[in-house]
């Protein structure tokens, strides 16, 4: 190592201390997990340490002192050492001299072996350069693997999310014609075995609906692309329209059912209303599921404050089978059940509970529960309140004629798929409508540009073109026209957050999932052509 500078400034040092503090800091220099370098003010190389050597072994050889940065890094480049510089080397030496020329500077270098280091040049007040070298390749390794990992990651989300969606619309889209022929055949003319045959496929089909859906909801909560969705709502029509689901189902097992929204909670809130009704309904199928005598109530009603802030809170309680300390502990895990025996004789996923507490968490509230075995249970969730005024247009629907003066609906309907245009002509058929189906997306543009419709039904995944690009191509067309605009409403199997996004982003004005329930499908048809004329003439 060459002697140190300033020297001359310690004559007045006994030697022997000297010696031994120059020494001493040649080794605490030689012993820094860093490579050093100073270099005087004429930017010559005054001394270095041992590590400034090792993260540079193709310049150790040739350094000494005396010899100007620029010597040092004309002979890196001739050994081919930084990488970065091949093919523009005058123009790297510039830049490199440049960014020297700063008080303080900092970069990372790749040079030859694959190996990064981590450049620091901090200028001394004498006109001095120190600079500092650390290698940072494993760093930049681990960097490379975690970026490496984190696509990987994203790229198998990606696939899941793709697989997901299509087993939704695979699944769908046979269930769909399950349900919809039963229910078309529901309206006929059937003896008592006949029906109670028919219920049963109705009642299974909607078993594999539920869990379908608990499913997609699982792994939209878990991958983070389930959102909320920010509406005002009639909170009390909301409570009622979830109970109102089940209170057959308890009429049919001989149980009281008792709903009861108290006045401070029958207004109107913004929130999530299909989530919030989600996790009731969820609630009170459970209960009445786990229920053979005695009574189910539903009671909504403001809750106590939490850090000032109100809460509402909704009660679901039962005189059922009930469940111990250790079943309560486990009871919102995904896929557990207070009746997880092998010879239970209550269905279900055991995902409802996990979904509806993590529904709950989602909206800034909590999901509990109080039990005793053979005792009741009693569920409650608590969510926060935010009051919000009634909308002025709230709870206008257009009305219904007379069935003798209803006009003949003109229907376009758009879908591949032959069971699917079987079920909704079966369906439209005891309305006063006039269908036209096709089997396609191109189909159905050619059929807008050759005649009016009342309203579309467009399936989204379909061969020659989709529904997306059909809508787009339709309102293209309206607009060219100057025509009015026609009511689409996308009638899929595609029933994922993101899929209604790109709907309406193409043009779409609802989005029907299948399987559909055939009254919602009638209501949609009657409803939305009259709608559309009367903003028209409005």
């Amino acid at each position: 190592m060459a002697g140190l500078p300033g020297v001359s400034a310690l004559a007045g040092w006994p030697r022997r201390p000297l010696r031994r503090g120059l020494a001493d800091f040649r080794d605490a220099l030689d012993a820094m997990p860093d490579g050093l370098a100073f270099f005087d003010s004429g930017d010559r190389l005054v001394l270095w340490n041992h590590r400034y050597a090792e993260v540079n072994p193709e310049l150790s050889s040739n350094l000494e002192a005396g010899m100007t940065f620029l010597e040092i890094i004309e002979i890196g480049l001739a050994e081919g050492l930084y990488a970065d510089a091949i093919g523009r080397e005058n123009e790297w030496i510039s830049e490199r001299l440049e960014s020297r020329k700063a008080l303080s500077t900092t970069m990372e270098q790749r040079i030859a072996g694959d190996r990064w280091l981590r450049v620091s040049d901090r200028r001394t007040s004498a006109g001095g350069i120190v600079t500092v070298c650390t290698d940072i390749t494993d760093l930049k390794n681990d960097a490379a693997a975690l970026a490496e990992a984190r696509d990987a990651a994203q790229a198998a989300s990606s696939a899941k999310s793709q697989f997901l969606a299509n087993m939704s619309h695979e699944i769908r889209t046979p269930l769909n014609g399950v349900i919809g022929l039963a229910q078309a055949m529901a309206r006929t003319g059937l003896s008592e075995d006949q029906r109670e045959m028919l219920e049963l496929i109705q009642s299974s089909g909607r078993t594999l609906q539920v869990l379908l859906s608990d499913i997609l909801d699982l792994a939209r909560v878990e991958s983070g692309r389930l959102e909320l969705a920010e509406e005002t709502f009639d909170l009390g029509c909301a409570v009622r329209e979830a109970a109102r689901l089940y209170e057959s189902a308890a009429s049919e097992k001989g149980l009281q059912f008792f709903v009861e929204i108290t006045p401070g909670a029958d207004c109107w809130i913004t929130g999530d209303m299909v989530r919030l009704k989600q996790i009731l309904t969820n609630l009170v199928s459970n209960a009445v599921k786990f229920t053979s005598t005695g009574f189910v109530s539903l009671t909504a009603s403001p809750g106590p404050d939490r850090d000032g802030a109100p809460t509402l809170r909704f009660s679901v309680e039962d005189t059922g089978i009930g469940f111990d300390c250790e079943t309560r502990a486990r009871l919102f895990s995904r896929f557990e059940q207070a009746d997880g025996a092998i010879t239970r004789k209550f269905g279900g996923s055991g995902l409802g509970l996990a979904i509806s507490r993590q529904l709950a968490e989602m909206m800034g509230g909590d999901l509990d529960c109080e039990s005793e075995p053979g005792g009741g249970s009693a569920f409650i969730l608590t969510i926060p309140f935010r009051a919000a005024g009634r909308p002025v247009a709230a709870g206008l629907s257009p009305s219904r004629a007379a069935d003798g003066d209803q006009p003949v609906i003109r229907v376009l309907l758009a879908d591949d798929h032959p069971v699917n245009r079987k079920v909704v002509e079966l369906i439209l058929a005891q309305a006063s409508v006039e269908l036209v189906s096709v089997e396609d997306g191109a189909l159905a543009l050619q059929a807008c540009r050759d005649g009016d419709f009342d309203l579309i039904l467009m399936d989204m995944q379909m061969p020659v073109m989709d529904g997306l690009t059909a809508i787009r191509e339709i309102r293209l067309h309206e607009a060219a026209m100057g025509l009015g605009r026609t009511p689409i409403v996308m009638l899929t199997a595609n029933a994922l957050g993101e899929h209604i996004t790109m709907a309406e982003a193409a043009g779409a004005d609802r989005h029907l999932a299948k399987p559909f329930d055939a009254a919602e499908l009638l209501e949609l048809v009657v409803s939305m052509p009259r709608a559309a004329a009367a903003a028209i003439a409005a």
